[in-house]
C-alpha cells in the first residue's frame, strides 16, 4: 500500500516591508534591523519593500500589493515590518492584516517583536 509522502518543508524565507521617507540611510538600517530579526528566527531575508506614503490606505499601496502578492504564492514564511504604525493606525488594523496573512501561511512580525524558534513550514 502506497503511503502519503511528508509534505515539503517551505523555504523559510521572509521580506521586509516598511513605510517611511525615501532616505537611502533610514532604508538601509531599516534592512539591516529586519535582516537581524529574520536571522534571528531562521528566515532568509529575500527582499525589502518600501512604500513612502502613510497616508495612503494600506491596501492602496503599491509597495503593500507587492508584498500581499509575495505572500499569496506560497513563497514566504513571513513579513518583517520595522514598527505596527507602518501598518496600520490602530491594534483593529494590525489584527486584521495578521489575520489575512494568516490565512495565506504567512507570519506578520516587527522588528521589535519577542524572538522565537521558526516552526517548521509546510503549505
Amino acid at each position: 500500500m502506497p503511503t502519503t509522502p511528508p509534505p515539503t518543508p517551505k523555504p523559510a524565507t521572509a521580506v521586509g516591508y516598511a513605510c517611511a521617507a525615501p532616505e537611502d540611510a533610514s532604508t538601509d538600517l531599516f534592512t539591516a534591523w529586519c535582516e537581524r530579526r529574520a536571522a534571528a528566527d531562521g528566515w532568509t531575508l529575500t527582499g525589502m519593500v518600501t512604500d513612502t506614503d502613510d497616508l495612503v490606505p494600506l491596501p492602496e499601496r503599491p509597495g503593500w500589493q507587492h508584498v500581499t502578492d509575495l505572500a499569496a504564492t506560497g513563497t514566504l514564511v513571513a513579513v518583517i515590518t520595522v514598527t505596527r504604525p507602518m501598518i496600520g493606525r490602530t491594534t483593529r488594523d494590525w489584527v486584521r492584516v495578521c489575520d489575512h496573512l494568516a490565512g495565506l501561511g504567512v507570519t506578520l512580525t516587527t522588528i521589535g517583536a519577542a524572538s522565537r524558534t521558526a516552526p517548521e513550514h509546510t503549505r
